[in-house]
């Protein structure tokens, strides 16, 4: 670095870029590492320095106490007084959908829901810019958590569907369908084939929430002043002939939200993230990026988690052969799948 220039470091840039405490930041680089459990996550999100000021009221430490009861996970019931500890309970509340014991702790669920995004958003920026793939999905699930009010990995994806019930998932699951994916699969007209008595054009009106992208990826060799570089130009196309809203569809969430997307380039025999980009576009986006200088025929994956609906992602993977121009040149692939977005505007 040069002497006489002042540059801020990685946790002072997402600080300013998501109006975050220092303090918030500095407890994030303390304390997330390469393989953060989702339950660390949530614990690290709840402590941050943004919820010092939920309101704990008189007495709500009972309140607080009797939640505590109910939760995944244990808090210290020593600090049943603290916001941070409150924070902690409404979160997980939410994702179990429990029955909140007073309307003023309706109103602090959105306060803290409506916080968490830009929190979680720098948590993600910090496991990316550390290349730690683990942590990064990781993180993506608890946002999508709190997008969709659901526990990820307890919850059926179809629980997303507003009209679903228990009946219908029984129904389903006697089919073999177990995930939105694989309704999104099933035709209109077979639609009332497998849902039994229930009326299938109201579980087809709420599947058209969802976005069905085809996605093309292309590797491409250039060779700038003598320097080479190989990048990934990816196509994202949207296929919904009567889908041209990009609002996303989360109806657990109190605000509304625009959609956006995550591309994730990562090593996965490695666990190591080399980028990480947010995009947003209404019909079709081309973007590309960079592939490492690594090694010849490493194993490349391209993920598109979600931050919005569980089970929605998609990971393709090839040999990226750094010697081979070729093998570079000649790589191809289309996929026409449901994605979701992962980011915000």
């Amino acid at each position: 670095m040069d002497e006489e220039k002042v540059e801020p470091m990685m946790l002072g840039s997402i600080a300013s870029q998501y109006y975050l405490s220092y303090m918030t930041v500095s407890m994030f680089g303390s304390n997330i590492g390469p393989d953060t459990s989702l339950e660390v996550f949530l614990h690290i999100l709840s402590a941050a320095s943004e919820f010092d000021e939920l309101p704990v009221r008189h007495n709500e430490e009972n309140y607080n106490e009797a939640l505590s009861e109910k939760v995944k996970y244990p808090v210290d019931k020593n600090r049943l007084d603290d916001p941070h500890i409150k924070a902690n309970l409404l979160f997980q509340a939410h994702f179990s959908q429990l029955e909140l014991p007073i309307s003023d702790y309706v109103t602090d669920l959105k306060s803290v829901l409506d916080q968490s995004i830009r929190i979680i958003q720098a948590m993600i920026d910090i496991c990316a810019n550390s290349g730690w793939l683990s942590s990064s999905i990781t993180c993506m699930r608890l946002l999508q958590m709190i997008m969709q009010g659901l526990w990820f990995g307890k919850d059926s994806s179809l629980w997303m569907l507003p009209c679903m019930n228990t009946d219908l998932i029984s129904s389903l699951s006697q089919r073999g369908i177990s995930s939105v994916q694989e309704l999104l699969d099933i035709p209109k007209t077979a639609l009332q084939t497998v849902t039994a008595n229930f009326p299938a054009s109201r579980l087809h009106q709420d599947l058209q929430h969802f976005p069905h992208i085809k996605v093309k990826l292309k590797v491409q060799r250039r060779d700038t002043d003598g320097e080479r570089s190989d990048i990934l130009n990816i196509r994202l196309e949207k296929i919904n002939s009567r889908r041209h809203s990009s609002r996303a569809f989360v109806p657990r969430f109190p605000k509304i939200k625009e959609e956006q997307w995550w591309l994730v380039l990562a090593n996965t025999s490695t666990s190591e993230l080399y980028a990480l980009k947010r995009v947003s576009f209404s019909d079709h986006l081309n973007t590309s990026m960079k592939l490492p200088l690594t090694p010849a025929n490493l194993q490349v994956s391209d993920f598109y988690p979600s931050n919005l609906w569980f089970s929605f992602s998609s990971c393709s993977s090839y040999t990226h052969d750094t010697n081979n121009m070729n093998s570079v040149q000649n790589f191809q692939e289309t996929q026409c799948l449901p994605y979701m977005s992962t980011g915000w505007k």
